[in-house]
């Protein structure tokens, strides 16, 4: 192997590892909103109760039940964390620019861009960044969320889910 057909297969490896630690966080905050959205359910009333500060309503098919403002930024900051982390793995992984044919007209050509994902089939390595980072996400997703989320309402920044 050349030089530079080695610095260009140690980047793509890295850049491999970075986007499985990253697509981590979309399965641990989906599945945290989810785990919390039917937990407030389950167990908020359908009417505000201002006295405990739940005015806030969440919403489920017409069907609403109200929570505190920092349960709220809490659930909108989880689905904030999912599209961060779904746009930046695709921005991270690595592709290859598809051309059409030569006959192609151009505009067609700016319109339909195609890649090729150089991830191939995910190696041991990768799956073990995965779950790695999936698990740290979810630590800090439990220890250190509620507090972020009242750090943020306590700023005057509530978000509605």
């Amino acid at each position: 192997m050349r030089v530079s057909e080695e610095m260009a297969h140690v980047s793509r490896n890295s850049r491999n590892c970075i986007a499985a630690a990253v697509v981590a966080l979309c399965p641990a905050s989906f599945g945290t909103f989810l785990w919390l959205f039917f937990g407030y359910f389950s167990s908020r009333p359908s009417q505000p109760h201002p006295e405990l500060g739940l005015v806030y309503a969440l919403n489920n098919h017409g069907s609403y039940v109200y929570v505190s403002a920092s349960e709220s930024t809490g659930l909108a900051m989880l689905m904030i964390a999912f599209v961060v982390g779904f746009f930046a793995t695709i921005a991270i992984v690595p592709k290859k620019v598809i051309l059409p044919p030569p006959g192609t007209p151009r505009w067609i050509t700016r319109i339909s861009a195609q890649f090729d994902i150089l991830i191939g089939t995910p190696k041991r390595r990768l799956m073990i960044v995965f779950y790695c980072a999936l698990i740290c996400y979810l630590a800090i997703i439990y220890l250190a969320g509620p507090s972020i989320a009242e750090f943020v309402v306590s700023h005057g920044v509530i978000l509605r889910a």
